[in-house]
């Protein structure tokens, strides 16, 4: 039984921890904006209480969850709302044998997504955490 309530703890208890990848794509575009976005990007970030990432692992999703619904704060969002693609980041592995390229998105204003061409999981598992981060802006959040 006690994988069971384990089970279900993990459906309704948010859970909000970024992977190494996730960190490294979002600290590269944090490293692209300028000061005041920068803050803003880290204050979104924080204030991240559950993350989605599909079973093929080719997205995920953050969300800010407030009474069992989705409500992130207005005060963090960018001036620029809709939905953009603010980065494309590429990771490649040291050797140069494996590649993951991210897309990350912003709804609304604030950071939503990473969407990858190929899984990041099967990108983990031959980088052994070793490579380089290139990050291009495509659209300013401001």
């Amino acid at each position: 039984m006690p994988s069971l309530i384990s089970s279900l703890k993990g459906l309704f208890t948010p859970s909000a921890e970024l992977s190494r990848i996730e960190r490294a794509i979002f600290d590269a575009v944090r490293e692209k904006l300028e000061p005041r976005e920068a803050e803003l990007w880290d204050k979104q970030l924080s204030a991240i209480n559950k993350i989605h990432r599909s079973p093929d692992g080719r997205e995920m999703n953050l969300y800010v969850m407030r009474n069992g619904t989705s409500d992130f704060p207005a005060e963090l969002c960018f001036a620029k709302g809709g939905e953009f693609k603010i980065a494309v980041v590429d990771i490649v592995e040291k050797t140069g044998a494996a590649k993951l390229r991210g897309r990350v998105w912003c709804v609304k204003g604030h950071v939503f997504s990473i969407e990858y061409k190929t899984s990041f999981k099967e990108f983990e598992s031959m980088a052994q955490g070793e490579w380089k981060v290139h990050c291009h802006i495509e659209n300013y959040p401001s």
